[in-house]
């Protein structure tokens, strides 16, 4: 007997599809509702201004954004990591907070019909 194993990372779909849905709506309320220039929302969030541009004319991340702005956990969570990027004395690491809303994405996506396999840092870290 052939057991296939796949090289498939669970975090892959989260990097094509939740996270660019979670950094559309970071965009969205940096330059909206925290009046931020469309650069400066670029250098806080690590990335380029075309991409900020792209995320808030909906070009990327939306195949699960409308999932996650239904849900008003993650939409608080989400919220609550745009206020301290606004801070004077915002994170300076974004990662693990990204890996925090990506676990709850998961959470709402599996809620949604869509069960995605979990990483080593929620079986880690947020399950015990």
């Amino acid at each position: 007997m052939v057991v296939l194993m796949s090289l498939v990372p669970p975090c892959e779909f989260s990097v094509k599809e939740l996270l660019p849905a979670m950094r559309s709506i970071i965009a969205t309320k940096l330059v909206k509702d925290k009046g931020y220039p469309l650069y400066r929302a670029a250098m806080v969030m690590g990335v380029t201004p075309a991409a900020v541009a792209n995320y808030m004319n909906k070009r990327r991340g939306n195949a699960v954004r409308d999932i996650i702005e239904r849900d008003p956990r993650l939409m608080e969570m989400i919220s609550d990591l745009v206020d301290k990027m606004a801070s004077p004395n915002g994170p300076k690491q974004l990662s693990t907070y990204y890996c925090i809303l990506c676990a709850e994405g998961k959470r709402v996506l599996k809620k949604n019909g869509l069960d995605l396999p979990s990483c080593l840092y929620e079986t880690n870290i947020i399950l015990k």
